[in-house]
């Protein structure tokens, strides 16, 4: 069961932390409280306002994937609010307020149950009330701080505040913290969670947060903190938190908390490889999950995952395949021969494309390859099991995946896109509606820490210790790759690109690659001017230019987003990033 959304349709939670808003900042709890003589007597009620905070966060990353479909390994046509079309590259920064209001939801809520938690632990003083109450208030702050850590990722200095905003008139006069002291507060409120989160939980209590995912993303804000100095040349203070992050991320990987590998790392086969297993709906309280965000269908309209409809097909659940993976990602994936990249995939539309040396149509081109390939990616001539429209039928027949349409055709293929299809978080067995799937959300996986406190080692030590070649070899092994070859990547920039492939083809999809080139202010490097780049399908069909011709305005734009415009419009002393004036 996944607690945290099982009394999330109870009215007396809505009501007290409504979703009501004059503003996308404000999105201010109602001013009538549930009055302290019906609620707020007990862990249980604190629980369950607590859960309307966790929801509020589901609702925050529900679609992480999106991310990724800004950068160079996914095309994405995602209709909602905050899509990845980016192209020019402000699209990205002007189309996210609603990502800037759900943060805002998170703070308000965790902001509104805080303040009668900390009430109840002023009157409840029984002992087992003190440490619940407690649990549930380090919860409320690690909640809190991922919201506002997405803040100032995507925005910098941003309003902040830890109480309910007292009407109109205080939300309309806020002005915008500095994100170094928000950094500090979130970090401090984290270390008051890893006292008093458990590091273990009943699974009654699935879903919750454990004191390994705290001190996972305290690391997390720490390296995030530690590259932003460094692209500022302030290498006393990035060399600090590197140090820091290493610290936290060091603390994860204790044997006490009992992570690993799924499958201790077992690479299983290379058609049917453990890593793909991870995202099937059915292996997400693992050991390997440090924290997710929980989806649970088909029987909670609006709480299940939307995998299956971004992406699968029509003929795989009724999918609508709005992302999809380019072949610059394809191209990532290495040689288990050598542990190296293969030549460049050959795109062409002739007549004999499906035998041309290095083809992208030609089927051995793939073989051979790194595991986590064949459990991410399709190309023509690739099946499927056919899954009905409902999600509720299997088969009978497997289908064949064709990128353009012949009379073979029984899959529907992604149209005139990239080319290929995901078969990563594409649901196969019967359950439920493309958009009611149980598949959770991951926000933190182990392998994403290894890779972090790698970085921080790399950077700390100027190069790499033989503990990062060996945590990044097992990561390897369960990709079926060999070992980095330690002559090749001994200095501190080679390990780094060693670091970067990991990350890209380890964390596809998660919504990491976006954020990771941000902070590692690599933009302007995958899309050097003025070319751009020009995507094209496997057909060598033109797609679309990504970054032609751009300026150096366009590139500020990505690094830092635009404050939603109904804030600056309502607050005089709201204002707007200096690239988009």
């Amino acid at each position: 069961m996944k607690l945290y959304i099982k009394e999330i349709t109870l009215s007396c939670l809505i009501g007290m932390v409504g979703s009501s808003c004059v503003s996308d900042l404000l999105n201010q709890p109602p001013t009538a409280d549930l009055s302290s003589d019906l609620f707020w007597k007990t862990t249980e009620d604190a629980t369950y306002a607590l859960h309307g905070v966790y929801n509020a966060t589901r609702t925050l990353f529900h679609k992480e994937y999106k991310w990724d479909t800004a950068t160079d390994i996914m095309w994405g046509d995602i209709r909602n609010p905050y899509n990845g079309i980016w192209q020019p590259a402000s699209m990205v920064g002007s189309n996210n307020d609603q990502c800037w209001k759900d943060a805002y939801q998170v703070v308000n809520r965790a902001n509104y149950v805080l303040e009668n938690v900390d009430k109840m632990l002023e009157t409840y003083m029984n002992a087992t009330d003190q440490v619940g109450l407690k649990r549930i208030k380090g919860e409320l702050y690690f909640l809190r701080a991922l919201a506002y850590f997405r803040l100032i990722d995507l925005w910098g200095d941003v309003p902040y505040y830890t109480h309910t905003l007292n009407g109109n008139d205080e939300a309309f006069s806020m002005g915008r913290t500095p994100r170094e002291t928000i950094k500090d507060n979130i970090l401090k409120d984290l270390d008051y969670a890893k006292e008093n989160i458990p590091i273990t939980i009943i699974d009654s209590e699935r879903g919750r947060a454990t004191r390994v995912a705290v001190y996972a993303f305290s690391g997390k804000i720490k390296l995030f903190w530690a590259s932003w100095m460094k692209n500022e040349n302030k290498m006393d203070e990035a060399l600090a938190y590197y140090r820091a992050a290493a610290e936290d991320f060091k603390e994860v990987m204790k044997p006490e908390y009992g992570r690993a590998l799924f499958k201790n790392g077992d690479p299983g086969e290379p058609n049917n490889p453990s890593y793909g297993e991870l995202f099937n709906g059915k292996n997400e309280y693992c050991n390997e999950i440090i924290f997710a965000t929980s989806n649970m269908g088909p029987n909670s309209p609006g709480l299940g995952d939307y995998y299956t409809y971004d992406f699968a097909t029509r003929s795989t659940g009724a999918g609508g395949t709005n992302v999809t993976p380019t072949i610059r990602l394809v191209d990532k994936y290495q040689l288990l021969s050598t542990g190296d990249y293969a030549p460049p995939m050959v795109k062409t539309d002739a007549a004999d494309k499906e035998s041309v040396e290095n083809g992208a149509c030609n089927p051995e081109s793939y073989e051979g390859r790194d595991y986590r390939l064949y459990a991410t990616v399709m190309w023509d001539g690739q099946k499927m099991v056919r899954v009905s429209n409902d999600g509720m039928t299997i088969g009978p027949d497997t289908l064949i995946f064709r990128y353009k349409f012949d009379d073979n055709v029984t899959y529907i293929s992604s149209g005139r896109r990239t080319g290929y299809i995901f078969r990563k978080f594409v649901r196969t067995y019967a359950w439920g509606s493309r958009d009611q799937g149980p598949q959770d959300t991951y926000l933190m996986r182990l392998p994403d820490v290894w890779l972090m406190y790698c970085e921080a080692i790399n950077e700390i030590n100027n190069g790499p210790t033989d503990e990062c070649f060996d945590l990044i070899n097992q990561i390897r092994h369960r990709a079926a790759l060999p070992p980095l070859e330690r002559s090749k990547f001994e200095s501190k920039e080679a390990f780094f690109n060693a670091i970067d492939q990991e990350r890209c083809v380890e964390l596809v999809a998660e919504g990491q690659r976006f954020f990771d080139i941000r902070r590692w202010n690599m933009v302007e490097k995958l899309w050097p001017q003025p070319n751009g780049y020009r995507l094209e399908s496997t057909w060598g069909e033109f797609f679309r230019d990504e970054f032609k011709n751009a300026q150096e305005r366009d590139f500020q734009r990505f690094y830092r987003f635009k404050i939603p415009q109904l804030e600056i419009d309502k607050n005089p002393n709201m204002t707007q990033n200096d690239c988009w004036l």
